[in-house]
């Protein structure tokens, strides 16, 4: 099969795709990931067929528009820009996905790619599944969408989906309808997300069932997969992962440290972010490993027991680190807790909080949304995470998670659906 993967975001928005490009690879099918054009060397270096799309999200996140909304921490005004700054270049943009679309038999896509791919695969009569790594948007009566959980019944649980379906309509509703006039479809007068789901395409969920069980509810195209991890042969020998060798004498000489990093999600506020690290260092006798990511620090202590780089190979390097402080996306999550890592989610925004609600619920850690961090309540999360109850639960999940094989599992639900 000629299947074409399709993403839009953040390095969490890549990576899986990742994963799931090499497991369907293995099986012999012929795979290119299409996703922003800062992602070439990252996707290219896993032996992977790469086809850019139109805009580089880095600078996207960094401009002064991108890091205005950031500051926010508002996940409304982050979905508005997002979808701004795609409708500011919608015409080469476009161009982009309809050539990487017209090149494969089959199609792998998300939600944030969803308006523009779920119209050219119509008009060009090609079969899509979907995939997702965020907490599911799949109506249940059994709970509610996360960022709703104020009550739970059956009626409310349900209705907190439309709301969200609605939202996401409201966003993409003009745009959508718009290209698929200009591609001679019939406009659109419901919900694209109800329009694409009555034709019951694969949708699945690559997510731990240990974190999120699978709904009794669903309908059957609807699934949980568990997560999707690289595979061991292709884990750490990509050459933008390299572990620096100042970096591995740094880990060798004291006690495991504390990661912190934010990944490509950019942080807007990083004086705060430079202070709480500062205090850590001068008040607790903790290492700190601390990856800038996409943000664009200036003056970060010089500090024995402090690491600065940009990224780190999670695969070598969380092994050998005793918590993890981070966003709470989804893919760093699932890694943190295979190696048995107790974690303190810094949500910023999307379906952040709604992880880090996830972890404190299961006990794997805590989550301080990032308007209400401060180093005082970091300190003590640090603290309290190294108890036994902390380190005994996240060692259960984390075995789970080791024994769920989502790779393999996503990858038979989808050579089903395409054969």
């Amino acid at each position: 099969m000629k299947i074409g993967i399709f993403t839009y975001g953040t390095r969490g928005d890549v990576q899986p795709y990742i994963a799931l490009a090499l497991g369907l690879k293995d099986k012999g099918h012929e795979v290119t990931l299409s996703a922003p054009s800062d992602f070439k060397e990252f996707v290219e270096g896993f032996g992977i067929s790469f086809q850019p799309l139109y805009g580089n999200a880095e600078q996207i996140m960094n401009s002064p528009e991108g890091q205005m909304v950031l500051e926010s921490e508002n996940s409304i005004k982050l979905m508005k820009h997002f979808f701004k700054v795609l409708n500011s270049m919608k015409i080469p943009l476009r161009k982009s996905y309809f050539e990487a679309i017209s090149n494969v038999d089959y199609i792998i896509a998300n939600s944030a790619t969803l308006p523009i791919v779920s119209t050219i695969a119509e008009k060009q009569n090609k079969k899509v599944a979907l995939t997702y790594f965020m907490p599911p948007v799949v109506p249940t009566s059994e709970f509610p969408l996360g960022d709703f959980d104020f009550l739970n019944f059956p009626f409310y649980n349900k209705l907190t989906y439309k709301i969200a379906q609605s939202l996401y309509w409201k966003f993409v509703k003009e745009e959508t309808n718009e290209y698929r006039q200009a591609l001679g479809l019939p406009v659109l007068r419901e919900n694209l997300i109800s329009y694409i789901d009555r034709q019951k395409p694969l949708d699945l969920y690559c997510l731990s069932q240990t974190l999120i069980s699978q709904p009794k509810d669903w309908e059957n195209h609807h699934k949980i997969t568990g997560f999707l991890t690289i595979p061991d042969k292709y884990r750490k020998n990509h050459f933008l992962d390299v572990v620096p060798t100042e970096l591995s004498e740094w880990l060798i000489t004291g006690n495991k440290p504390i990661y912190i990093g934010f990944g490509s999600n950019g942080l807007s506020n990083q004086e705060r972010i430079q202070s709480i690290i500062t205090e850590i260092l001068d008040n607790t006798n903790e290492r700190v490993l601390f990856c800038t990511g996409w943000s664009l620090f200036e003056n970060l202590p010089n500090h024995k027991n402090l690491f600065i780089t940009k990224y780190v190979n999670h695969e070598i390097i969380l092994p050998q680190c005793k918590i993890g402080i981070f966003h709470g996306g989804a893919g760093t999550l699932a890694t943190m807790l295979r190696n048995n890592l107790p974690v303190i989610v810094v949500s910023l925004y999307t379906d952040q909080p709604t992880w880090g609600k996830i972890v404190e619920r299961k006990k794997l850690g805590f989550h301080i949304p990032a308007k209400k961090l401060t180093a005082k309540k970091l300190i003590k999360a640090i603290q309290e995470v190294q108890s036994e109850e902390y380190k005994l639960r996240v060692g259960e999940v984390g075995q789970a998670i080791r024994n769920e094989n989502g790779l393999e599992n996503a990858v038979r639900e989808i050579e089903m659906y395409f054969k």
